[in-house]
């Protein structure tokens, strides 16, 4: 086993990546302080290609998957959970022995039941109660992150019964895969809208259908927000609400001064089932438009009238042909703010009552 590739750490850097790149750099030193310097690990969502090679998930013997919300919408992240089945699926076909512990999923954000992929539900690998069932409540990432009396003496303690299972785990002596076999395996998990971006580099993912066309029931799957740069915190928050609920966020912000309103809107809708747009003072004063320039860019067509979801977060007066557009007006950023985006984004139409006078609500 070649040792700078002895572990792999699966991830999406959406997830947060002080806190990735904090739990990976911890987990190398505590298998390095056992077993010594030679074990390395790769972190599968770094960008440097050093950092994290190609042809690391096709050598190493134990891949940790950090799942959350947005892992399971990742094509990348699924390419490798289906390479990393297959190598172990090789080694119970010639060794004739079981080796569920070569993929040890742990978990980074909370996942509800029904948003965990079949093919991950299948795995023997995915975890039912035992050693780290206890982290399923809460995710590993609020244990990395948090600063609450004990917290770095369980997390700690977990960082060392992982490694333990690592290299247990390890022993198994997993075969390489060919590359050109890695490029062919169809992902386990995970669309052309996901959440990853790129791809991780000399890994292609095979082409897939469309998957908002497999159901014309159900939550919308890809959701743009536009937005200006002044209400990034705000498009964040959204992200992360949206995301967590298993929607497939983009963010498409307003590029003023480079691009019209109109254009802004069609960029954001391109690929999107839902577009939410940030509907603010900040938005509202942004670019050189005329009263036309809103009406053309928010009022949805007959034919489609659900792609719009214009979320207020200021009482700043909208223009005055848009202000007949159903609008959600949100009153911070708490639990209940979010439950009604979540709901406004689901059935934009039955969701945000119709507010003809165009101020706040």
């Amino acid at each position: 086993m070649d040792p700078s590739a002895f572990f792999y750490t699966s991830c999406t850097r959406g997830d947060g990546w002080p806190a990735l790149t904090r739990f990976h750099a911890d987990l190398e030193y505590r298998l390095r302080a056992q077993e010594g310097h030679g074990i390395s690990g790769a972190l599968g969502a770094a960008m440097n290609p050093d950092t994290a090679p190609s042809s690391a998930i096709t050598k190493a013997g134990v891949m940790i998957a950090l799942y959350s919300p947005r892992y399971f919408q990742d094509r990348a992240c699924g390419l490798e959970w289906a390479v990393v089945q297959a190598r172990m699926r090789r080694r119970a076909h010639t060794a004739g022995i079981q080796v569920p512990g070569c993929l040890i999923p742990v978990c980074w954000k909370p996942v509800a039941d029904r948003l965990i992929p079949q093919a991950v539900r299948r795995s023997e690998s995915f975890p039912g109660p035992g050693a780290f069932d206890w982290l399923r409540g809460q995710g590993l990432q609020a244990l990395v992150s948090s600063s609450e009396p004990g917290a770095d003496e369980r997390y700690y303690v977990f960082v060392e019964q992982l490694a333990k299972s690592i290299l247990d785990a390890g022993r198994a002596g997993l075969e390489p895969l060919d590359p050109d076999e890695a490029r062919d395996t169809l992902p386990a998990f995970g669309s052309t809208y996901g959440a990853a971006g790129p791809v991780r580099p000399g890994l292609r993912v095979p082409e897939q259908p469309d998957p908002r066309h497999e159901s014309a029931a159900g939550e919308p799957r890809s959701v743009a927000i536009s937005y200006v740069g002044a209400d990034q915190a705000w498009a964040d928050w959204m992200d992360d609400v949206l995301s967590e609920e298993g929607h497939t966020v983009r963010q498409r912000r307003w590029r003023v001064g480079r691009e019209t309103l109109s254009q802004a809107v069609e960029r954001a809708r391109d690929g999107a089932d839902r577009v939410v747009v940030v509907f603010s003072r900040s938005y509202f004063d942004a670019g050189n438009t005329v009263p036309t320039d809103w009406e053309s860019a928010f009022t949805p067509p007959a034919s489609d009238p659900s792609w719009l979801v214009a979320v207020q977060i200021d009482a700043a007066p909208r223009p005055v042909l848009v202000r007949g557009v159903k609008v959600l007006a949100l009153e911070g950023s708490g639990p209940d703010q979010a439950e009604r985006l979540r709901e406004g984004v689901t059935d934009p139409v039955g969701a945000t009552p119709r507010d003809p006078a165009g101020g706040a609500r």
